[in-house]
């Protein structure tokens, strides 16, 4: 049977009240998620492909299975649609990609004495949150310069009530060092509510009161007090200089505007919180060709909003086909009223422009970048003489200290640039080593476990590439190879290495392909800076990694219990691979493990049960 024919069979079974529909293919993977007022009549609309456009057609026919989702109201499968669109990525639907959670600055108020600090996820913290802000490091600037102007504390709860003396933040005058009293509570609480009240937008207020109390200092010659406030009213002003456009009529609200053009649409979003504008974000929704601006913004709400705060106030810059419904559905998810506005005059309008033109600037740099990009391909083909311009490119690069906290990752890219969504980071379990190898910081063995677990997880989200990059030389590119070979795909993935030359300076590497045969560049061909610039990225993203390992190693429930120091603490972690499995394993295990005892392995067991 045909998609038609499903369509018409299950008719018969399909209910006429609100709800969502998923269509799902012969492998049973959703590719088209809907919603409807009724689902029974929605659904029938598809039986005349004669009023359906190609893609929609194409996707008909492809259909083997209907599943349906009943709600009480349509506000409620729009909500639903949006949530499993965004989960399941289907092929037919307007997609938002790239959708990270966006930081906040929180200040705590449960504390006796605030914190300030920087949040991610869901806020269920007692505070008071700012944001969203569009990168984390934008808000480490902020709260850098906050606490230059307030002198809040932002180190955690345990770490001050450990202290006895300041530590180097009350010495560099970033902190007033509440920890060991070296200001009175009241003061400190009335530093930590001016630093909300100025982040909520009540900076002439706070400027003000400052520049009295610098006045009123100097002119009774404490010109060391009045510099110090001189230091944190310039703290400020760098804060402002920053947030650009400043709108105080404007309140909270986010700044919305889409712009497509050749066939590539753009989402530029300003945060303006308190007037104040935060900065903004791009976003390249996923959708077909000649899809219309207002369906793809519609779609881009609905789905952006679904996981985020909602701001009352929404400017956009296109009259979007169903507002009333996704208000109503804003409305449900919030609890309070939502307001969705396009801006036809003042200054409401303007900003509303200004996004338009980030966005195409946006556009037109994507454009630029994807036609280098498409340039560097073709370079690659036939430098390396491969059989086809490569589509996807993963590079590998590992990341370890003689051994010790060894990662593997995967970095990914196309004619678009570097694909973020499909990074990977594999920690080294050793679970692969090759009977030949000994040695504890073998490179080979680490790069043949990252790929055969990485072409073991060959997915619908992450399909194999045409061309995979290996960070390493003669030896590297071998084990590579042994690792396609256990999966039959040497003939289908092509395979280079990058080795640095014999002093390890850039523009020395050489490269090797299948055969071993070796490719050198001249030192300033364009095409080897390109081929750097992805096994550097790859570089980073490993050492990153590596790093991130090793803090969590290094900071471990295994701390608290007495007698374990550094060495058993990683020889424990090393050989159960967690705390959480130390906890589960009985005393005869926790003894095999090198440098524990029976004692100790009681210790340990007892602490877990214990706790």
């Amino acid at each position: 049977m045909n998609g038609l024919d499903i369509i018409k069979n299950k008719l018969t079974n399909i209910s006429e009240k609100p709800g969502i529909y998923q269509y799902l293919n012969s492998k049973n993977e959703i590719i088209y998620i809907g919603k409807a007022k009724n689902l029974k009549k929605r659904i029938s609309n598809y039986k005349n492909t004669s009023s359906l456009s190609n893609r929609i057609q194409r996707m008909v026919y492809q259909i083997n299975n209907i599943e349906t989702i009943t709600t009480k109201t349509e506000a409620e499968a729009f909500l639903l649609e949006s949530n499993l669109i965004k989960k399941n990525k289907p092929e037919f639907n307007i997609v938002l990609r790239d959708d990270k959670s966006l930081p906040y600055i929180l200040i705590t108020t449960k504390n006796k004495w605030p914190r300030i600090l920087k949040h991610r996820g869901k806020q269920k913290k007692i505070g008071v949150y700012f944001g969203p802000y569009p990168s984390a490091g934008i808000v480490d600037k902020t709260i850098n310069s906050l606490q230059k102007a307030f002198l809040i504390r932002s180190c955690s709860d345990s770490f001050f009530k450990s202290r006895s003396r300041p530590c180097l933040l009350y010495q560099i005058k970033k902190c007033s060092a509440p920890c060991v009293k070296k200001i009175e509570k009241k003061k400190y609480l009335e530093l930590s509510n001016k630093t909300i009240l100025f982040l909520k937008g009540k900076n002439k207020k706070i400027q003000s009161s400052l520049n009295s109390e610098m006045g009123n200092y100097s002119s009774k010659k404490l010109y060391e007090k009045a510099a110090i406030l001189r230091d944190r009213i310039k703290a400020l002003n760098q804060i402002q200089e920053k947030q650009s456009i400043n709108i105080s009529s404007i309140g909270d609200a986010d700044i919305i505007s889409i712009r497509k053009k050749n066939f590539k649409a753009c989402i530029q979003i300003f945060y303006f919180r308190g007037g104040n504008n935060l900065g903004g974000r791009y976003y390249f929704p996923r959708h077909d060709e000649d899809e219309k601006e207002e369906n793809i913004l519609q779609s881009f709400l609905g789905q952006y909003y679904s996981d985020k705060i909602i701001t009352k106030l929404i400017l956009i810059n296109k009259k979007i086909p169903e507002k009333n419904l996704l208000i109503n559905a804003l409305i449900k998810k919030s609890g309070y009223k939502i307001n969705i506005e396009i801006p036809l005059k003042g200054q409401k309008k303007n900003i509303i422009n200004d996004a338009e033109k980030n966005a195409e600037k946006e556009l037109d740099r994507k454009f630029n970048e994807q036609k280098n990009n498409i340039y560097f391909l073709q370079k690659i083909k036939a430098a390396f003489k491969l059989k086809k311009i490569p589509k996807t490119i993963e590079i590998y690069d590992i990341s370890h200290i003689s051994g010790e906290f060894a990662v593997g990752v995967m970095v990914s890219f196309n004619k678009d640039g570097f694909i973020k969504n499909n990074y990977r980071k594999f920690n080294i379990k050793g679970k692969f080593k090759r009977k030949e190898i000994i040695s504890k910081s073998d490179d080979y063995s680490m790069i043949y476990e990252v790929l055969n677990r990485r072409l073991k997880k060959n997915s619908k989200t992450i399909s194999f590439p045409n061309l995979m990059i290996i960070d390493g030389g003669k030896g590297h590119l071998s084990t590579a190879l042994n690792a396609l070979e256990n999966f039959n795909l040497e003939k289908k993935i092509d395979l280079i290495s990058i080795a640095k030359g014999e002093k390890r300076n850039e523009g020395n590497e050489n490269f090797y392909v299948k055969g071993n045969k070796k490719i050198k560049f001249k030192t300033n061909d364009k095409t080897l800076f390109f081929l750097q610039r992805l096994r550097d990225e790859a570089h980073r993203f490993a050492i990153t990694s590596h790093k991130i390992r090793r803090s969590k190693i290094n900071k471990s429930i295994l701390d608290e219990v007495e007698g374990i120091g550094p060495n058993k603490k990683r020889d424990l972690l090393k050989y159960f691979g967690s705390s959480e499995q130390i906890r589960l394993a009985q005393i005869s295990e926790i003894e095999k493990v090198k440098g524990i005892n029976k004692n100790i392995a009681k210790k340990i067991y007892n602490f877990f049960h214990e706790n």
